[in-house]
This record gives structure tokens, sequence and C-alpha cells, in this order.
């Protein structure tokens, strides 16, 4: 449920009919977790929790297939989709996608727990707090004049998108390149939001 659910991820996803999504990365030994841009190759997805949106229209919207080679920020881009395909079903969810990343390899679960038929639309979430972490390339200051989310303000969808393309089009000004994440927590379990914005900045080698 929202008030139970770490999210780490929410990027896309109707707010008001997908109250959250999560990322959880686990990997096998202690090696770094791979950049965001980084191609890996997919070895399996699944789907679990799912009952009133079928698997395979899951699968479809998600994109991806065991063989393909595909990067985090891919993945995320198709758990926007799946998201995407229960608020055009009008079926509440919460949606995790669980990655467990091993040398080059990634396996993907996407853990589904729908809402029933008729729930009530979810509380409207409150921004407590906004942070940047990663930029170095550009301010701080830069990014907050930039955007639009406020503490104090509501988080929808619409103002989480329109401030990622916000933050794209100032690194583009600027001539440099960024891979960017929205990230939030919900530290007292309710619709209190803390978002950051996770950063990742590749090196002149392209990492």
């Amino acid at each position: 449920s929202l008030r139970s659910l770490l999210v780490r991820s929410f990027l896309g996803v109707s707010l008001a009919v997908v109250p959250a999504t999560e990322m959880i990365i686990t990997e096998q030994a202690h090696a770094a977790i791979p950049a965001p841009t980084v191609p890996l190759k997919l070895m399996t997805v699944a789907v679990q929790g799912n009952s009133r949106v079928a698997t395979a229209d899951i699968l479809q919207a998600f994109g991806h297939h065991a063989g393909d080679m595909v990067t985090r920020d891919e993945l995320a881009a198709a758990q926007k989709r799946v998201g995407d395909l229960y608020s055009a079903r009008q079926v509440g969810v919460s949606l995790g996608e669980q990655l467990r990343i091993s040398g080059k390899a990634v396996s993907v679960k996407l853990v589904i727990e729908e809402q029933a038929a008729g729930s009530p639309t979810p509380t409207a979430l409150v921004l407590d707090k906004v942070e940047f972490q990663g930029n170095r390339k550009v301010s701080t200051a830069d990014l907050e004049a930039a955007t639009k989310l406020r503490a104090g303000g509501p988080v929808t969808n619409e103002l989480l998108s329109a401030d990622m393309q916000a933050i794209q089009a100032l690194y583009k000004s600027k001539n440099a390149s960024a891979s960017i994440q929205p990230q939030a927590t919900y530290p007292n379990h309710d619709q209190h939001v803390v978002l950051v914005w996770s950063i990742h900045e590749p090196d002149k080698a392209g990492n």
C-alpha cells in the first residue's frame, strides 16, 4: 500500500491512478551498480500479483524480452509503460520493479499490487522537501530556479514530468549530458513525500 512502500522511482506514472512505484536493485556479490546507461543482458522478465490486467498485456507494454540488451534507464521507461497501461485501464496499482544484477546480466520482476474495483482515489501527495544529488556541471541554484516543485506544494505526474523536462533542457543548454532519476521516500509512511533528483553525469570516458 502507499503507506508501507518505500518509493524509489515514480517518474511518468499517473499518481492519481497509480499511487506508488518502486525500483529495488539487488546484487549477487558487492560489485558497484552499473550506471543507468550501461547495457545489460536481460535474462528473465517475471510478473507477480496481477489479476485485473493480463500478464500478456503487461509484458507487451513492458516491451523487452529475455535476450535483449537493455539499460536501467530503458527498464525505468518500460516500468512507466506498464503504469500507463494501468492508467488507461483505470485500475489502481502499486507497481514495483525489482532488478537482480549479476555482472552484465539483469533479471526483472514486476511486483504488482492492484486496488480492488471501486477503491477510493488516493489522497493527494504533499511535497516536504526537494534535493538534488550528483550534479556537478549544473549548480543546485540553477536547478531550483528551473523547476517548479516546491516544499509544501502538491506532487502530481504533470508537475514531475515538467520538472524532468526542465532539468533536461537546462543540461542541454549548458552542453552537458546527464541521466536523471527522480527518487522519493515517505518518511512518515503517509502522503508526505521527500523527493530527490538523482543525477548521473557521465565522465569523459562515458561512464
